[in-house]
């Protein structure tokens, strides 16, 4: 468990987050462009900021290099699942033959953008995860979307699924790879060997797909 408050450093705002489990204070930059600053139960939050603002170089080069945000707009080309469409506005909401037609006003344009996209994720989480658990012999429970940034998705230990909306516009391969992780949570509710080896059986994109969350994440989570 853990807490968390926002507090100022210099013209900076950071996220100061007070956690049961970690044993060390730690600064990173999470996936959205926001500051971190976690630090242990047993430490005083002082020394967490005193420690921050001997940072005040490393987070003013990140924060000048974060992502700015991502809105859709009239004209531009996405992907979604990995396929490539023309966004355009029309009467009714369609995709045909590499076009993304939105209906609606302007001013709505992005939010209808962002919700066609999570219908056809839905439907293919919802199919390809029936698929791999069947293989496993296993059930799963609800499966949900969520705007997280911390994590692409997660398994409950009540067997529910969810995965952060905005993969809809990762490569397919990449959102084949978080449904595997999050299937074979179902049988391992951990990170061991074994909860790997699982994976491995269940897609061959691991690799493709951590290095492309790595160098994409950030920009995937600027989307608004």
């Amino acid at each position: 468990m853990s807490s968390d408050e926002i507090v100022k450093i210099e013209d900076f705002e950071i996220r100061l987050v007070k956690s049961l489990r970690a044993k060390h204070i730690l600064l990173k930059q999470n996936t959205k462009g926001e500051i971190i600053l976690t630090y242990p139960r047993f430490c005083p939050k002082s020394m967490a900021i005193r420690f921050a603002k001997t940072q005040v170089p490393w987070i003013r080069a990140h924060i000048r290099y974060a992502p700015k945000e991502t809105v859709f707009k009239i004209g531009d080309k996405i992907s979604i699942l990995g396929t490539p469409y023309l966004l355009q506005q029309g009467q009714c909401t369609s995709m045909k033959k590499g076009v993304l037609t939105v209906s609606g006003e302007e001013t709505f344009f992005h939010r209808r953008v962002c919700s066609y996209a999570q219908k056809i994720l839905l439907s293919y989480l919802q199919k390809q995860v029936a698929q791999l658990a069947k293989k496993l012999n296993v059930s799963n429970g609800r499966i949900t979307l969520r705007n997280t940034s911390s994590r692409w998705g997660s398994c409950s230990s009540t067997r529910n699924l969810s995965f952060c909306w905005k993969i809809a516009f990762a490569p397919k391969e990449v959102v084949d790879y978080l449904i595997a992780h999050e299937v074979a949570h179902l049988v391992h509710m951990n990170h061991s060997p074994k909860f790997w080896m699982l994976v491995d059986t269940l897609t061959d994109q691991r690799l493709y797909a951590e290095k492309w969350l790595k160098k994409n994440g950030r920009e995937l989570q600027s989307i608004r």
